[in-house]
This record gives structure tokens, sequence and C-alpha cells, in this order.
């Protein structure tokens, strides 16, 4: 009975080899029609033109996806208020109206307090600029003055000149060469711009639409998929794509899900702690800080400088006290809050959470950032289970701390481990 249940799982993990050698496969293959679309002008061409047809599918598509929690809670919630006193059908459909009602809302409100806290921080912070950016200069040229003064150096004052005269030439040239002939490519730039800003406006507003499509018709969707997976594949292939598919929406779900939540928390303790440190611009350095808190790792460091800058316009010291502050938050998200949100969503140790960021980041920007720790979570998860799988069929052990050693160290690993 033992060898019998042995075979089975030989075999299982037998498919699941090939499973993952095949999901590798593709990945590598995507990875590589990328590049193709990169390097290739007509393909180039031909795909951004696709995407720009499909954006409003893809935006709704994204909504939903981070919206699913939401609607399916409220949705699970109406239903059993509504269930003993109407028919089910009907109680369901109208559970699923109010949680549509309910999600629309609760993005737009996010969204719309996003934009109201921003935009008046953004338009103070660069007046504040542009009101105190003389001053500073005047105090920069009265201490100069003071310090050419002070030291009565003919040589720093003459080395002084020509720095300055260079720099106005330099300046004037520049002005002459590349701003006044290129006025009429920025005014078609700007143009360019605000066509492309109306385009994106609407296509998210569209994308709301197709949001609710898709938050009401999803049990539909995969119920249609699943058809098709199992008219085309057979039985054990099917399984293993439900399998994978399972993890990868655990995962990116997990994952994406535990890390907004948490920039969320983020960035109000962060708005709350600047107030009561009386720093400036705390709602738009706390919202910029939370929004980069969703990159794992650096985020809070892409948030911080930036900010600092801002803060650094009115007072350094304050920007100083702003930098000590996130450098804590840091250690307090990284070390107490983050691990109680996300658990072990992706099983990553750091080493391999800062690998997948630099990469992916590294080709795909801000977006690889984010999900770049998703996917090699996937990748890692399947490469373990196929050398576990080769482990156990040499009759060796599974575990990689009976691999380590401390000879180094005349540790005896069993005393540590």
């Amino acid at each position: 009975m033992n060898r019998e249940v042995g075979e089975l799982k030989e075999r299982f993990d037998e498919k699941y080899f090939k499973f993952t050698v095949s999901l590798i496969t593709a990945g590598v293959a995507i990875i590589v029609f990328y590049f193709a679309l990169r390097e290739l002008p007509e393909l180039r061409d031909l795909w951004l033109t696709l995407v720009g047809i499909l954006s409003p599918f893809l935006y709704g598509l994204i909504m939903a996806y981070l919206l699913t929690p939401i609607f399916n809670l409220v949705t699970r919630k109406t239903y059993f208020k509504l269930k003993p006193k109407m028919e089910n059908r009907k109680a369901f459909l109208i559970a699923k109206f109010v949680a549509s009602v309910v999600s629309m809302a609760f993005l737009i409100a996010v969204v719309s307090g996003i934009i109201a806290m921003l935009i008046p921080q953004v338009v103070s912070s660069v007046m504040t600029l542009i009101q105190t950016t003389p001053g500073r200069l005047q105090d920069l040229n009265d201490w100069l003055s003071t310090t050419i003064v002070s030291t009565n150096n003919p040589q720093l004052i003459d080395s002084l000149e020509n720095i300055i005269n260079n720099a106005y030439d330099y300046l004037l040239q520049f002005a002459e060469e590349k701003i006044l002939p290129g006025v009429d490519g920025y005014v078609q730039k700007i143009s360019q711009g605000l066509i492309i800003t109306v385009k994106t406006f609407l296509n998210i507003l569209i994308g709301l639409i197709v949001c609710v499509y898709f938050l009401n018709g999803k049990e539909r969707f995969k119920a249609q998929a699943t058809k098709a997976i199992y008219a085309i594949f057979r039985r054990d292939k099917a399984e293993s794509i439900f399998e994978f598919g399972n993890f990868v929406n655990r995962t990116f779900g997990g994952f994406i899900n535990g890390k907004i939540i948490d920039s969320i928390i983020i960035g109000f303790i962060c708005y709350f702690v600047m107030l009561i440190m009386h720093l400036p611009y705390a709602a738009l350095c706390s919202t910029i800080v939370g929004i980069t808190n969703i990159i794992p790792f650096f985020g809070p460091f892409i948030g911080a400088v930036p900010s600092a800058i801002i803060i650094c316009v009115v007072s350094p010291i304050k920007a100083l006290e702003f930098l000590i502050m996130i450098l804590v938050l840091q250690q307090f998200d990284g070390n107490i809050l983050g691990p109680r949100i996300l658990g072990n969503t992706t099983g990553l140790g750091s080493f391999w959470v800062m690998l997948a960021i630099i990469f992916f980041g590294g080709y795909f920007g801000f977006v690889g950032m984010i999900l770049g720790v998703p996917i090699c979570a996937i990748v890692y998860h399947y490469s373990k289970r196929y050398l576990e799988k080769r482990l156990r069929r040499k009759g060796l052990d599974e575990k990689t701390e009976d691999y380590m050693e401390f000879n180094k160290y005349n540790i005896n690993r069993k005393d540590i481990l």
C-alpha cells in the first residue's frame, strides 16, 4: 500500500515538474517577446496601438481585482441580511447591486481624497519655492561676499568671478540654442500631453464601467474559463492549471492587497507623526511615502527623498528630522507591521526580495518593482518543489538546514540549528 502511494506521489510530482517547466518556458518566451516589441518599431507600434485600444479593459480589470475583497464582503453581508425577507436570487442580485455601489463609492472617495490632499499641497510647495528661492540666493550671495571679503584672497576672488561669468554665459547660450528654438516643439508636446491626459481620463471612466461588469460577472467568466480548459486539456493538465491559477491568485492577491493596506496605515502614521513634530507639508509627504511604500524594501526611502527636498525648501533642519522619522517608521513597518499584515505571503527571504525588486524594476520600472516580488515568489515556489522532488528520488534530505556547515567557525551545526 505504501509503495502504491509512493508511486502515485512520484507521478503527481512528475506532472507538476513538467507543468513548471512549461510555465518557466512560457515566462521566458513572454520576456523575449517583450524585448522584441521594444526593439522592433513595427511590432512596438502594433503593440502600443493594441494596448491603447484595450486600455479601458485593462484599467477595469485592475480596478476590479483590487476591489474584489470589498465587493465580496459587502455582497455576503447584504445577502444574508436580505435572505430571510425575500427570494434568494432576488436577494443576491440586490446584494451585488449594493456591493457595486459601495465599491465604486469607495474607489471614487479614495481617489478624490488623494487628489484633494495633493493638489493644494503641490501648489503650496511650488509657490513657497518660488517665493523663497530669491531669498535663498540672496543669502548665498551675502555669505559668499562676506567670505570673500574676510579671506582677502585675490586668487579666490578671481576664481569665483570666472565661475560666475562662465555659468552666466553658459545659461545664456543654453537659452539661445536649446530653449528658444524649441518653443514650438514644447507647445506641441504640451498639446499632445493634454490630449493624452483627456484620453486617459476617458479610458478610466470607461474602465469604471468595465470594472462593474467584471465584478458582477466574475463567477460567469471563471465558469467559462473552467469549461474551456476542461474542454481543451486532459483532466490532469486542467487540474494542474487550476492549481497554478489558485496559487498565483493567492500570491498576487495576498501580497498586493496586503501591501496596499500596509501602505495606507504607514501613510496615516506618517501624517500624524509629522503633525505632532510640526513638520511642513504633512499631507503631501505622507501621501508620497504611502504610495511609494507599496514598493517593498526600497519604497519608504524612494518616497523620503522627494519629500525631504520639499521640506528642505522651508527648513533643512526639519528635512533632517523627517529623514530620521522615516528611518524609524521603516524599521517599524519592516519588523512589526509588515510581517503581521503580509505574514509569509511570498515565502521569500530578504535577499530574494531585494534581487526581485532590482531586477524587475531595472527592466520594467515602477510596475516591475511592485510585481517583481510575487513573480519571483511563484518561480521560487515551483523551483523549490522541483528540487525537493529530485532530492526525494535520490533519497536525500529536503531541508536546506541539513546542508549548512559551520566548520570554519569550529561550531557543530546541531548546536545552532
